[in-house]
């Protein structure tokens, strides 16, 4: 059996039409979702990219969530356990996180191919200071402070995106194409192991003019993207019309996302390997267009950012809907289970499509989702991370009265309404996250409700510690514009 791992970046459970979402056009993932096992309570764990990609590789939880740190060389992952067992493994990636900055993401497998453009690439300098071609200035984004040059990454964006001319040069096109091109090279295999890792629907919110419009039906607007609506975070004096059309933005750039997955799609009929192929689509988080006024992903995560698509389709057009909880340590057993993989030691997944089977209520009685522990957690009133069910999101703090509640498809607060559903989402959360590996001391903490002293000579994270003087490479980017 061929295996394909898709992982979208910041796609939004509620941005697909097979979830219920009546505006948006994603008929390519409609498709695949009325073909598959689709799990409806799926959710973000270790937060955000680099975190995502280290559970779902690893299996396993990071004491109690992953760091953005690079891959460790010393733990089992899903691509060398596959490749021991006689597979091909390939990854495919605009992703740009997982090798830029050496984070070793492409270690795992026998072969990677990365597509260059994304938002953090770093692939050339120059002295052009034009936009592309489907930017502008539009009076609507004047009320900005500042320009687009101040965000960093934007004229590494630029510079990376310089001939961009038809729709087949953006890197999600290319992405797709060239992942298509693999399939049709492999069509006779049977032990293929194929990693897709798409960038987008990422920030920017950057798509050809079509895509922009379709979301947007101001008869005045061309569809040019004026970059200044990506330094748009958060605030009360976002005028409304600019805040339609960053969420339009967005919803185009989930459209454009889905036509060139139907690509793959349509090269896996093609090539005939539909019928010897398990599919699983997911995403690592999804993010904010205007609820609570913000736009892009913020911590603690909540539903816009915590909910994610978990679809997965096994060879034989079986399918069916799911609301077992799952997170991104589950795809580890669910693709190794499927295949007869043996699962290493210290892997903390469960099949979630042999659950389903057997009529199973799976193995978590919630999720949790966020940044690894660290001395913010000291802070008063401080936001830890968050405890899903899928009817309930709690915000836990240490101290009860500290946390905020909010319910699935609604953004105020009802902690004060629904105390014991605190209590017990609280209760059910700080028992869950003490399985994870958390320092004792931390433990003791979160037990007594803050009352003890918080321990600042805790571990916060027990895993790989980074290489000497390693930090994150986005400081790098060549900025002057």
């Amino acid at each position: 059996m061929n295996v394909i791992v898709i992982v979208v970046d910041t796609l939004r459970y509620d941005h697909i039409g097979a979830h219920g979402n009546d505006w948006i056009q994603t008929p390519n993932l409609d498709r695949l979702a009325s073909e598959s096992w689709v799990f409806d309570r799926a959710f973000s764990a270790s937060y955000p990219t680099i975190p995502h990609r280290t559970d779902a590789m690893t299996g396993a939880y990071g004491a109690p969530f992953h760091r953005w740190l690079p891959l460790r060389h010393d733990r089992p992952t899903l691509p060398e356990a596959f490749g021991e067992a006689g597979w091909a493994t390939q990854l495919i990636h605009d992703t740009p996180h997982l090798v830029n900055g050496g984070h070793n993401f492409d270690w795992p497998f026998n072969a990677w191919t990365q597509i260059r453009g994304a938002e953090v690439d770093r692939p050339w300098i120059d002295d052009s200071r034009e936009f592309p071609s489907n930017w502008t200035r539009d009076p609507l984004w004047d009320f900005v402070d500042g320009e687009p040059q101040s965000l960093g990454l934007i004229p590494t964006y630029v510079r990376a995106n310089r001939s961009r001319e038809r729709d087949e040069d953006w890197n999600c096109a290319r992405l797709f194409l060239t992942a298509a091109e693999c399939l049709r090279a492999n069509a006779s295999r049977e032990n293929l192991f194929l990693w897709v890792d798409c960038f987008d629907p990422h920030e920017p919110w950057d798509v050809p003019p079509e895509f922009a419009r379709m979301y947007d039906d101001d008869p005045d607007w061309d569809g040019r993207i004026d970059p200044r609506s990506f330094m748009i975070r958060e605030g009360p004096d976002i005028p409304e019309k600019a805040a339609r059309r960053i969420a339009a933005q967005f919803a185009g750039k989930c459209s454009w996302v889905d036509r060139w997955l139907g690509v793959l799609l349509e090269a896996l009929d093609d090539t005939g390997m539909a019928d010897n192929t398990l599919v699983l689509l997911t995403a690592d988080h999804g993010t904010n267009v205007g609820e609570r006024g913000r736009f892009g992903k913020y911590h603690p995560v909540m539903e816009q950012e915590a909910h994610v698509p978990f679809i997965v389709r096994p060879p034989g057009g079986e399918s069916g809907r799911s609301d077992i909880i799952v997170q991104p340590q589950d795809i580890f057993a669910t693709i190794a289970g499927q295949c007869g993989v043996p699962l290493p030691e210290g892997i903390e997944s469960f099949d979630a499509l042999a659950a389903v089977r057997n009529g199973e209520t799976g193995e978590r009685p919630v999720a949790l989702s966020g940044r690894n522990a660290d001395m913010n957690w000291s802070k008063p009133g401080a936001w830890l991370f968050t405890v899903m069910d899928g009817e309930w999101y709690l915000e836990l703090s240490v101290r009860l009265e500290d946390c905020r509640l909010v319910r699935a498809g609604e953004i105020e607060d009802v902690a004060t309404d629904n105390p014991e559903v605190v209590q017990r989402l609280h209760a059910v959360g700080i028992e869950d996250v003490s399985r994870r590996g958390i320092d004792p001391k931390l433990m003791a903490w979160l037990r007594s409700g803050g009352e003890a002293d918080f321990p600042e000579d805790a571990c916060f994270y027990d895993g790989h510690p980074g290489p000497a003087g390693y930090k994150t490479y986005f400081s790098r980017t060549w900025r002057d514009w």
